[in-house]
């Protein structure tokens, strides 16, 4: 997501864009046509940047409702990306989806991430993915061919369709983000604000000053002034003793809700 931010000339315009905009479709419509004049005077030079426009539109979009909603980028744990990679996709998205935001981006360490858009009209979450090595240092993001994949998916509808169109390259990402969107249903998930972790100690330490609020305020204009992004740490009480030898996979069921809208929520059994 800083990559995205640091490579793409219209990436600070495209986010004072929607953070600014009353309207959503017209805003969408604004930030669409700034990436294409981009592109098109980009093609001059490089004329493949001109079949980069509706996937430069789709990251645009992406990003510009992240900063809409917060800038909010959540981060799953070491650990607790080993239980889900060690438990099986539950069969069905659950009946109502809890997230921290309408739109995030959630990171999956060496996996890659996804800006995650909720659409709760709709019982649906739109995906856009991108690798890790997502305009990697050094490489021409203009003039190389860029992976990202969007995918809408509905509540609580089956799991086994998009994971089915989905090429096998990005089977790994796409189950983890799946696995990630099920874990923030559940009670005993924590979401501990923070910093990136190569961020300066001292620069985080004034952000977190227990006393005064200038302090705070000036060590995290100085953390985004240096392109620190602000984290979510995801973490969940139990996963952290499971340790690596898992001898059981985990799993999911469904438990029904006993509440006026009826229905049924997930229920994660951890791998042991």
């Amino acid at each position: 997501m800083q990559r995205y931010a640091a490579t793409r000339p219209w990436a600070r315009r495209v986010g004072q864009l929607y953070t600014q905009a009353v309207q959503a479709e017209a805003v969408q419509q604004e930030g669409m046509a700034l990436v294409a004049r981009e592109l098109e005077r980009a093609a001059q030079v490089y004329p493949a940047a001109t079949a980069r426009i509706a996937i430069e539109q789709r990251l645009a979009d992406a990003y510009g409702q992240f900063c809409r909603h917060g800038r909010l980028m959540a981060h799953l744990d070491d650990k607790l990306m080993l239980a889900l990679a060690h438990t099986r996709l539950p069969g069905n998205m659950p009946d109502r989806l809890t997230l921290p935001a309408e739109a995030f981006y959630l990171h999956a360490a060496a996996l890659g991430g996804a800006f995650v858009m909720h659409l709760p009209a709709s019982n649906a979450v739109a995906l856009l993915l991108v690798h890790a090595d997502f305009s990697a240092t050094g490489s021409d993001w203009l003039a190389d061919a860029e992976h990202s994949l969007a995918l809408l998916v509905n509540y609580p509808g089956e799991l086994a369709a998009p994971m089915a169109t989905v090429a096998a390259e990005w089977h790994a990402l796409l189950s983890t983000v799946l696995g990630g969107l099920a874990v923030m249903t559940q009670p005993k998930l924590e979401m501990l604000r923070g910093w990136e972790e190569a961020a300066p100690a001292d620069a985080v330490a004034l952000a977190s000053h227990p006393t005064c609020a200038k302090s705070r305020k000036k060590g995290r204009s100085q953390l985004l002034q240096a392109g620190f992004q602000e984290v979510s740490y995801c973490r969940m009480a139990g996963v952290a003793e499971a340790g690596t030898g898992y001898a059981n996979q985990g799993y999911w069921r469904r438990q029904a809700l006993s509440d006026a809208q009826g229905g049924s929520r997930l229920v994660w059994v951890m791998p042991r």
